[in-house]
């Protein structure tokens, strides 16, 4: 019965030891998971703020093209301006007769 009871023993011994190994693996596995969860959300915080950042440069774009004219009103525009010139021109040669 001695000899059963120190088998038994040797028995639980051996597999506290492989369940402290397999412990020691996990914890070392669960702080490699933690620190790669930490640089991915440090990366993922960096994305949201550069989206962000390029999500208000896209609206200053929009609001500038919006306020550019466009090709008919600058050909409109230089049309206007031409005829004014060709009138200021016709009224100085009318002054200068």
């Amino acid at each position: 019965m001695a000899g059963n009871l120190q088998e038994t023993l040797e028995r639980i011994s051996n597999k506290t030891e492989l369940l402290i190994e397999k412990y020691a693996l996990l914890m070392s596995e669960k702080k490699q998971a933690d620190a790669r969860i930490e640089e991915l959300n440090a990366l993922l915080t960096s994305r949201q703020k550069e989206i962000e950042m390029l999500k208000q440069e896209i609206e200053y774009l929009k609001i500038a093209t919006t306020i550019t004219p466009d090709h008919k009103d600058v050909e409109k525009s230089r049309a206007i301006l031409s005829g004014l010139v060709r009138e200021i021109d016709k009224c100085i040669n009318e002054l200068s007769e």
